[in-house]
């Protein structure tokens, strides 16, 4: 058997975790796959495997020969779809993470918009307010809002993520309507926590600045869909992403406070691993996103 065989073959025993389901994926018999990596064990000189009656777990060596060889097999599967993408348009399943947030308010605009012109493409769409292992979760592209840690991706802007202070009218007509950041202490205010895209340190920053720092929160939430719900509620006033409170501002059901503040835009970008190859489709999409926000005069959102 090969030598690109006998890796597919330990590759496959190691993620099953015994011999038997991977024999089942492999189309083999339980004996053969069994006998496959005795003879990789012996060509290697090293035992790659802890066996048990139910299971196997790779041993140290094996662990490292297990990660190099499934790199190995992924960039040359990559590169089998890298010559067959100069042939055809983006086509296949596009798997995205987002914050929940923005997934709900902007990507289904974005996604319509993008089948239009791309009818072959299907989207899998993952909403997560954590950031997620794209490579472990096998996800091709992830919106990212903020500042990126991960030093392993790679990350294209696409539009800022602009946050603006509002309240209802109704809320404004009961109670008034602050005229400088300082007025906000005679108000009731509504906050989002535990959130890591919120940054809260920047919100620290914020109340600080406005003497809110001890002041108490008539309603504190994880989630902010549910804090803008509280604020159409006329519950108070709240600091809240552009794009999701556009259609409310314009209608007039929310009103922008202060609008003279200055408060720090986040960059929105598309974000990829690193170092890997980038699909017909990955590369459509992230062109399509950027362009969007462009020819809709989106800068901010």
């Amino acid at each position: 058997m090969a030598r690109l065989d006998s890796l597919i073959i330990f590759t496959t025993v190691v993620k099953a975790n015994n011999f038997t389901n991977a024999a089942h994926q492999l189309g083999l018999t339980p004996s053969a796959v069994s006998k496959q990596i005795s003879l990789l064990e012996d060509r290697l000189g090293v035992r790659l495997l802890n066996r048990t009656t139910r299971s196997v777990s790779p041993t140290e060596a094996g662990q490292l020969f297990f990660n190099r060889c499934s790199r190995l097999l992924e960039d040359l599967e990559e590169a089998e779809h890298m010559v067959k993408d100069l042939e055809t348009s983006p086509r296949g399943t596009l798997k995205i993470s987002a914050t929940p947030t923005f997934g709900r308010a902007m990507l289904m605009k974005i996604f319509a918009k993008f089948l239009e012109q791309y009818p072959d493409v299907n989207f899998d769409l993952t909403l997560a307010d954590k950031g997620m292992d794209l490579v472990r979760e096998g996800i091709d592209l992830a919106i990212h809002l903020g500042s990126l840690q991960d030093s392993r991706l790679v990350a294209r802007p696409v539009a800022r993520q602009k946050v603006i202070i509002v309240a209802s009218k109704e809320y404004l007509e009961k109670h008034g309507r602050p005229e400088t950041l300082q007025e906000l202490t005679n108000h009731y205010i509504l906050m989002v926590s535990g959130i890591d895209f919120a940054e809260p340190r920047w919100i620290k920053r914020f109340l600080k600045e406005a003497a809110l720092i001890n002041k108490d929160r008539r309603f504190t939430v994880n989630d902010l869909d549910a804090l803008c719900e509280a604020t159409l509620n006329d519950m108070g006033i709240s600091a809240l992403p552009y794009y999701m409170i556009r259609e409310h501002i314009e209608s007039g059901k929310l009103v922008n406070l202060l609008p003279e503040v200055n408060i720090p835009t986040r960059t929105i970008h598309v974000v990829y691993p690193e170092n890997r190859y980038l699909s017909a489709k990955s590369r459509a999409f992230v062109d399509f996103m950027a362009n969007y926000f462009i020819e809709h005069n989106l800068d901010d959102v």
